[in-house]
């Protein structure tokens, strides 16, 4: 949720509990658009993030495979 417009590029947020290391106002470029058609949530529980506040990818499953053969 976004609390302030700090100057004339930067917002301060709420943030929850969980991201409390999070600084929390961010810088416009920090906040991107998405644009998708299904919700793109997930649950803090499920997000592993490092020590560095880094969010961590994990891959569920290998969708497809593709074998090229060199000349």
């Amino acid at each position: 949720k976004v609390l302030a417009k700090v100057g004339t590029i930067a917002y301060r947020l709420k943030l929850p509990k969980q991201l409390s290391k999070v600084h929390s106002t961010f810088h416009v470029s920090n906040l991107k658009k998405c644009l998708s058609e299904e919700p793109l949530e997930i649950s803090l529980d499920e997000a592993h993030i490092d020590d560095k506040l880094c969010f961590i990818e994990e891959p569920v499953e290998i969708m497809d495979r593709e074998v090229k053969r060199l000349k």
